[in-house]
């Protein structure tokens, strides 16, 4: 049941919520069919001149419905504050979950469902308990309660009622089979269509640089029609159970009436007052049936999307140890007969095999895919070795603490991000009790300092959604000096200055010179003041080391190291 595998993302107090929920709109339910039972004594009583008795049963018919409105507040509450209960736990799995996943795990197309997912389908699912579950519990509690309320009148008409629902059950399956294949095809169309607008919107640049607007917009056009046609394909899949649905009401209702005027017309019907009491009661057994197929299309959906959440959780995340190691007391980095690969048959590394002492710094050099930018991934565990093992101070980093793991190392990647805030907010993420010296301090290695002095508010101006308040280079020295103001003992830096204009490249080429002897650095590095300010410089070629040595020594000996520096000097 749908509502069983909800509870399993729910912490436990906010799983009892469904229990509680669901009592209270079955309550609301009963009572509902309590008060429109009523109408039958109460009619007879009208019809047959009793009005004492007929004061009596309108009070007590007034008494159930106060209660049943009553209770029916109480559920719509309850299901409002299940609604949240939903929004806030399923996101935090998932964004927990997500947390422990590996790197390689977020591709574009992963991606672009995780987007829908989050968006859409927790929406989706918060509509479950705020808006669909309460009329579906209602049609299925208070018809069974006014059909026990016909029997008691007259045996034949309640069966007669009660034939209507195994019915109106095939079309419930009926449409639940047809809706299924038609949810899934939207959903994925859904996640097409929204990677093609991500990736049109981020290629404007390009797209308007070339001329090639109109042909880029063909994919996100032919992604958009493909949308649009399963979505008439699920209306148009969906609608025959609805009508299926509706004439089976209305033909029940049918049914029941010329029941009745046969039974009349046979000599074999009861009193009359009674028997017209009893006809608005069978009206009222059907009108709730109606409801079925509405909230059943949006629970189908619902646990369509509740599918695709169990999906995301289901990714294997990196594991982790269940007795962590105890720190390395020394830094040095062991990188050993490593082998790695994103996808099977398609190695990023292959026998990697190199150590790197303590405290020194070490560049990696290579052509693009060379796997530079993986060794530091691998470093930090973003995601686990192939084969082989990376240690740091002898310690397989698989066996650490991720948080432990964390706290020794600083990283500035080659795609820079900040999250909304301002740029003290974004600099404190590395150590939030750190002091305005220690930011200062930061903000000058960083050049940040400069920035801070021209822009509006200083360390309080935001930087926007993703920082794109600030240029890229501004972006860079953010994320350097959040990587300064962690003072971890291992500093990670991939193309730290690739948005950087030459003084500033100069100046974190000054800083790197600074740090020497006092960190253990590895460096991605295609300007070659970096490569030079090295201990020592690894060529990777085809996920291969094919060099490794002393930036001099690499120069002498007229290789691969020395055919870029040819290159990157013109000679």
């Amino acid at each position: 049941m749908i509502l069983a595998r909800l509870s399993r993302l729910m912490a436990a107090q906010d799983a009892r919520r469904i229990p509680a929920f669901l009592t209270a709109a079955a309550v609301a339910g009963v009572l509902q069919g309590l008060a429109l039972a009523l109408v039958v004594p109460v009619l007879d009583a009208l019809l047959t001149g009793a009005h004492t008795r007929a004061i009596l049963w309108c009070a007590a018919m007034l008494a159930a419905t106060l209660a049943s409105w009553a209770a029916s507040h109480a559920a719509a509450l309850a299901g409002f504050e299940l609604a949240l209960a939903v929004l806030r736990n399923v996101r935090r799995q998932i964004g927990d979950h997500l947390a422990a996943l590996p790197l390689g795990w977020f591709t574009p197309l992963h991606t672009a469902r995780l987007s829908v997912t989050i968006s859409q389908g927790v929406m989706q699912l918060l509509a479950l308990p705020a808006h669909q579950l309460l009329p579906l519990v209602r049609a299925a509690v208070v018809p069974p309660v006014l059909v026990l309320a016909i029997a008691l009148f007259d045996i034949r008409l309640a069966l007669a009622a009660a034939a209507t629902f195994p019915l109106l059950a095939l079309v419930y399956w009926w449409g639940g089979r047809l809706g299924q294949a038609a949810d899934r095809a939207v959903h994925h169309a859904a996640e097409e269509a929204g990677q093609r607008v991500m990736e049109y919107a981020q290629a404007q640049s390009v797209l308007r640089a070339f001329g090639v607007t109109q042909r880029g917009h063909a994919a996100l056009k032919d992604a958009l029609t493909d949308l649009a046609h399963a979505s008439r394909r699920q209306i148009w899949m969906v609608l025959p159970p609805l009508v299926a649905n509706s004439w089976l009401v209305q033909l029940g209702f049918l049914g029941l009436m010329a029941l009745t005027a046969l039974m009349v017309l046979g000599g074999s019907a009861g009193d009359a007052p009674v028997l017209i009491a009893l006809l608005v009661l069978v009206n009222r057994v059907l009108e709730p049936l109606g409801d079925v197929a509405a909230a059943s299309a949006g629970i189908r959906m619902a646990s369509g999307e509740l599918a695709h959440v169990e999906g995301i959780l289901a990714e294997p995340p990196l594991p982790a140890p269940s007795r962590p190691a105890a720190l390395p007391a020394r830094h040095d980095i062991r990188f050993e007969a490593v082998r790695f690969a994103y996808a099977p048959g398609t190695p990023v590394l292959d026998d990697l095999d190199v150590t790197l002492a303590e405290n020194t710094t070490t560049a990696l050099v290579g052509a693009s895919g060379a796997g530079k930018s993986t060794v530091l991934h691998l470093l930090a565990r973003f995601c686990d070795v192939s084969a082989g093992a990376v240690r740091i101070g002898g310690t397989d980093v698989r066996d650490l603490d991720p948080a432990a793991l964390a706290g020794l190392i600083a990283p500035v990647f080659q795609t820079t991000h900040l999250f909304s805030g301002t740029i003290r907010d974004n600099v404190l993420m590395a150590r939030p009790e750190a002091d305005a010296a220690a930011l200062a301090h930061v903000a000058r290695l960083a050049r940040l300092d400069e920035m801070l002095a021209r822009l509006p508010g200083g360390w309080a101006c935001e930087v926007g959604e993703g920082g794109h308040g600030l240029s890229g280079g501004e972006r860079q020295r953010v994320c350097i000096a959040r990587a300064l103001l962690k003072d971890a003992p291992i500093l990670l830096l991939d193309e730290p200055t690739s948005a950087l204009d030459a003084e500033n490249r100069q100046a974190l080429t000054r800083l790197l010179a600074t740090l020497r002897g006092r960190r253990t650095i590895v460096v991605v590095a295609h300007q070659f003041e970096w490569m030079s300010a090295a201990d020592r410089v690894l060529v990777l070629e085809g996920g291969r080391l094919v060099e490794d040595g002393a930036p001099a020594a690499l120069l002498a000996r007229g290789g691969r190291y020395a055919a870029l520096h040819r290159a990157a000097h013109g000679g």
